[in-house]
Order: structure tokens, then sequence, then C-alpha cells
């Protein structure tokens, strides 16, 4: 099945010529977005805000989502959810002084897509099961313990 790939960039050419202090509020919803290069997120609802400063435009973002993950005792697909809230800042290219600096594009389109990436695959747990009573899989054969038995007498669940 073909990923959906939407565009998340905002145009803030208009903050530009704003006084310190102007900000205006997003909101944006995604039933499934694909963002590149290896996240897929289902219900990914987005509210942020960007602020002018003297400094550059202030980027406050409130992300929440789910992600497709295996569960870590029986290795059965499940959705996770993730919700995240960040601050990053753009630099005008005058102000900035360090290279590793976000600077505000000169094309005045800023693409939300890695600082959203990066902050929704942050808030993955690293250990997630599909249900606290999860049985696990057996160690001998890989049986799924939560869809039937095996034949092993000393069935133990993998660790999560």
């Amino acid at each position: 099945m073909e990923k959906q790939k939407h565009t998340i960039r905002i145009n803030i050419g208009y903050f530009l010529n704003q006084a310190n202090g102007y900000f205006r509020d997003f909101h944006v919803e995604f039933p499934e977005i694909f963002i590149e290069p290896d996240l897929n997120v289902l219900e990914l609802k987005c509210d942020y805000r960007f602020t002018r400063n003297h400094e550059g435009l202030l980027l406050q973002a409130d992300l929440s989502g789910k992600i497709e993950a295996q569960c870590t005792r029986c290795l059965d697909v499940m959705l996770v959810p993730v919700n995240t809230h960040f601050e990053e800042l753009y630099m005008f290219a005058q102000r900035s002084q360090e290279e590793y600096d976000l600077v505000v594009p000169e094309d005045g389109y800023i693409d939300l897509a890695e600082p959203f990436r990066d902050y929704l695959l942050l808030e993955i747990p690293m250990n997630h099961v599909c249900s606290p009573d999860c049985k696990g899989v057996c160690i001998e054969c890989g049986q799924n313990l939560n869809k039937g038995t095996c034949e092993h007498t000393d069935n133990q669940i993998l660790p999560a």
C-alpha cells in the first residue's frame, strides 16, 4: 500500500514584517502521514504556534498520534500512542551565531517534518506491551502464548 505523503511546510514569510510578539496558531490533522524517511503516523494531531521575537521565530508545538510498533513480549504489531510538546527557535540569519542553529529560510517556508519526526520518535516507549497480561512467546518454539499453548512444559516468557 502506498504511504500517505503530505507536506508539512508552512509559509512564515509574512512574520518577517511583523512586530515582536506577533503570533499565529495553527491546527492540522492527518488520518495517516508518512514522514520521510521512515516514520508512519496514524491520527496525527498538531497544534502549534509561531511567535516572532527579536531573535527569530519561536515554534511551540503539541503533537499526538499513533505509531505502529511490536509488542516487546509477544512481537504482535500494535499501535503505540505518542504525545509530545516541544519548542524550537528559528533564528534570523543575521542573529545566528552557531552553525547548528535553526535558521529562518530565505524562501520563507519552514519544513516542520524533521522536528515533528524527531520529537515523535523520542516519545516512543522503549518497552511497550500490547496488554498488561501479555504472556509473550515460548522460548523454545516461538509460539505466541496469547494465541495458544505448545508442548513445552517449561514455557518461559521472554523478558520485556
